[in-house]
């Protein structure tokens, strides 16, 4: 029920999930009839990656996905090939958090699989000047930052409130304690925030300004 009222509220993700399924089914199809060696078995199996994370975790799963996804594709692609930079950015975009872990875990994967085919220093100074430049193109284009403000249903709204005024999710009016917790979590996963704790501070923070 959760998952349901999940995708309806982000129709976008519902999209990516199944277009990720169609695309694993049409990578495995071209490999059936293709004498071209793409590694379509892993790419396909990347792509059911990313749409079950997606399933699992919503947005959140995505970035995890997509971060697994691009640092997997270092070690099958060269190093010229900067698809890897573009998956890394999607997983910042979709959940900025992890932008430093992130970054760090996909360099310390850059270097190993650069050591494994044993190329030359250049490669990875140009791989990390691309890398570069990519964040700073697509911050001042697309600026993949998280919003300013709280994007809250009246319901979500409601119960902040009634935790702000000092009660307890069990004490909150007009709904059960486990629909209280499914909203606060619908909320987190919306705004991108870890805990309730941390958006009860913030959406305190933005009403006592607006007083």
């Amino acid at each position: 029920m959760n998952l349901i009222k999940k995708f309806k509220e982000d129709k976008h993700l519902l999209i990516i999930l199944v277009l990720h399924l169609i695309l694993a089914a049409c990578h495995l199809t071209f490999n059936l009839f293709s004498d071209i060696q793409y590694h379509a078995e892993f790419r396909a199996a990347g792509c059911i990656l990313i749409a079950l994370f997606i399933f699992l975790f919503g947005r959140r799963g995505m970035s995890y996905g997509f971060l697994i996804y691009a640092c997997a594709l270092i070690y099958l692609n060269m190093f010229y090939n900067y698809g890897t930079i573009f998956f890394l950015l999607i997983a910042y975009g979709a959940y900025p958090k992890i932008k430093w872990p992130a970054v760090i875990i996909y360099a310390l994967n850059v270097f190993v699989s650069f050591s494994l085919k044993k190329l030359i220093p250049i490669a990875v100074l140009i791989h990390f000047i691309y890398l570069g430049l990519f964040v700073l193109i697509t911050i001042s284009i697309y600026k993949v930052k998280p919003s300013k403000t709280l994007k809250l249903k009246e319901d979500e709204i409601y119960i902040l409130n009634e935790l702000k005024a000092g009660k307890l999710q069990k004490e909150v009016e007009r709904y059960s304690q486990q629909s209280v917790t499914a909203k606060l979590k619908n909320a987190r996963e919306r705004n991108m925030i870890e805990s309730t704790s941390e958006l009860l501070a913030i959406y305190s923070k933005e009403s006592d300004t607006e007083l």
